[in-house]
């Protein structure tokens, strides 16, 4: 039986994520976001593979007319939170947190926004794995990708990133340095759906040189990175690529 493959992109700006890490770098005026880029890959693809967005609230308003011309094209928008900080440790404020996340996707594209992936994989330590999933189910959705599987127990499906060896090599900073064939054999040996994830920009997005780098956390975020896009077109290639949100419970 032939592993369904789930082809994931994280929208979110290379910059404000540089800055949460506390390595605030100047953004260029003009600059790409790579959605462009995944657009373009996803077309010379052909065939009807689709992908799943998850979309930063706060990002959306920059690349509005992009995401839309991605959702025209069949793909599947989620959250990726309202912003890409770390979860809130206090349930109710974590509720509203995830509530504004979906309702500012969801003003873009105008369809219910059934998942969820948070910003940095993490569970609140106030509420645990359990709590964590039965308040994302109070919040409006339906599934989840992260890292984590609670089981048959969790009140919204579950799509955990691909791992192997316990390492989650569905990451696309996993997969920049990993051969090919490690990637290949951890989609072949999956046991369920196959979920991969990559960011916007890893499509051509404007970034900052490799000569520019001053710290380890620019050097972990920028080598290697223009290999990705690479590997996502020949996974896409030889798997296909279904939304999360097409996979059956």
């Amino acid at each position: 039986m032939t592993t369904m493959v789930c082809l994931t992109v994280d929208v979110e700006d290379w910059y404000d994520g540089m800055a949460v890490l506390g390595h605030g770098t100047s953004r260029p005026q003009g600059a790409r976001s790579g959605l462009g880029g995944l657009a373009a890959r996803l077309a010379q693809a052909g065939g009807t593979a689709t992908v799943t967005l998850f979309v930063v609230g706060n990002y959306v308003s920059s690349v509005r007319s992009e995401l839309a011309e991605l959702v025209a094209g069949g793909h599947e928008i989620a959250s990726h939170g309202p912003d890409h900080g770390r979860l809130p440790e206090d349930p109710a404020v974590l509720v509203d947190w995830l509530r504004r996340g979906r309702a500012m996707v969801e003003e873009l594209v105008q369809l219910p926004v059934r998942g969820f992936r948070s910003p940095r994989f993490d569970i609140p330590s106030t509420v645990g794995l359990t709590g964590y999933r039965d308040l994302l189910a109070e919040a409006g959705f339906e599934y989840v990708s992260d890292t984590s599987l609670l089981g048959q127990r969790s009140p919204v499906r579950e799509l955990p990133v691909l791992s192997r060896y316990r390492i989650p090599i569905g990451g696309g900073s996993y997969q920049r340095l990993a051969p090919g064939i490690v990637t290949s054999a951890a989609i072949d040996a999956a046991a369920g759906p196959a979920v991969l994830y990559y960011h916007s920009y890893d499509f051509g997005a404007t970034l900052p040189g490799t000569g520019s780098i001053r710290s380890l956390a620019e050097a972990k975020q920028l080598v290697g990175r223009g290999r990705i896009a690479g590997v996502f077109s020949r996974v896409l290639s030889r798997y296909g690529s279904e939304a999360c949100g097409h996979v059956e419970w």
